[in-house]
Order: structure tokens, then C-alpha cells, then sequence
């Protein structure tokens, strides 16, 4: 998974973000280690609007990077939150205008590469671990896996892949 190897890649990676980054590319976009964006970048987490559950390893990246009730907005909702709220959110580091990001995110790239380099990775998955230190027992991760399948047996569900692959809006009904 993308998601996971960004995260466990050895050396920090900046994202750099021109437009929107809409359902798991969200999820790869706050992977990353360091984000700037253009001011008219937006994020959103669109699996509600297909009607399907998001991944459990996918809700735990967006957790540890944003507050729970703006996570569960961006959730329900499937709307995109701007740069300008992402940057608020700490979720983005930098807003540049898009003719500077470039040159930006590379002069950012040369300041981490100045430093020693093994220090960086310690502490890139030092913080990685301790991010994402949660307590979570078998039979909790089995319950969520549980909700999930009851959206995977649903009729909702087997509208939002029609209606993804008619090019149409769904018409969810709950069952």
C-alpha cells in the first residue's frame, strides 16, 4: 500500500499539492512527512459518497493527522476542506503561490538532506511509531471489521458501484 510505504520510507517525503486530493489520495497526501500546498489545494474523503466504509488503516492516518471532529465532518459530509483550513489544521505546512511551490518544496528537500541522514531516519520512525501508539484489541479491530461487512452485504452498496460505474448519482436507501 502506498500509504503505508510513504510512511515507513526511511527518509522524509514532501508532498507537494496543486488542486484537490480527493478520497485515497487524501489519504496519500497525509501520509506524507511534509506538506505545502497552492492555495487552491483541496482534501476530501469521499468513500460515503460511493457507499463504501473507509478503510480501518486509512481512518487511522487521518486521525493522527487531524482532529477527530473535522476528520468526521470530512467523513460525513465529502466535503473538501481548503488549503488555507488545512494549514490551520496543521495537516499542511506551507501554502505557496504554484510558481513558487516548486522551488520551495526544493530548497525545503536541501535543508533536511544537509542534516545526517541516519539521525532523520530514527526519528522519522520513532515518530511514526509513537503516532500512531493506540491501544486496540482483537476484539475491537474484529467489531470494526464487522461494521465494514455490513456495508459490503448492503444493497446501498451494490447502488454506489452501479451508480460509480453508470456515471450517475446513487440513490441510497439505508438497507
Amino acid at each position: 500500500m502506498l500509504t503505508r510505504a510513504i510512511q515507513e520510507y526511511p527518509v522524509p517525503v514532501l508532498g507537494l499539492i496543486e488542486g484537490g486530493v480527493w478520497g485515497g489520495g487524501c489519504e496519500v497526501a497525509m501520509a506524507c512527512d511534509i506538506l505545502v500546498a497552492t492555495p487552491e489545494a483541496t482534501f476530501a474523503i469521499t468513500p460515503a459518497k460511493l457507499g463504501v466504509p473507509y478503510n480501518l488503516g486509512g481512518l487511522l492516518t487521518v486521525m493522527n493527522m487531524i482532529p477527530l471532529p473535522v476528520a468526521k465532518e470530512m467523513l460525513f459530509t465529502v466535503q473538501p476542506i481548503p488549503a488555507a483550513q488545512a494549514l490551520n489544521l496543521g495537516v499542511v505546512n506551507y501554502i505557496k503561490p504554484a510558481e513558487e511551490i516548486e522551488i520551495f518544496v526544493y530548497h525545503l528537500a536541501g535543508q533536511i538532506v544537509a542534516n545526517e541522514p541516519l539521525s532523520i531516519s530514527v526519528m522519522k520512525e520513532a515518530l511514526r511509531l509513537l503516532s500512531s501508539a493506540r491501544s486496540i484489541t482483537p476484539e475491537l479491530f474484529e467489531r470494526i471489521q464487522g461494521f465494514r461487512r455490513t456495508v459490503y452485504d448492503s444493497q446501498d452498496y451494490q447502488e454506489g458501484l452501479n451508480a460509480f460505474l453508470g456515471k450517475r448519482k446513487p440513490q441510497f436507501r439505508g438497507e
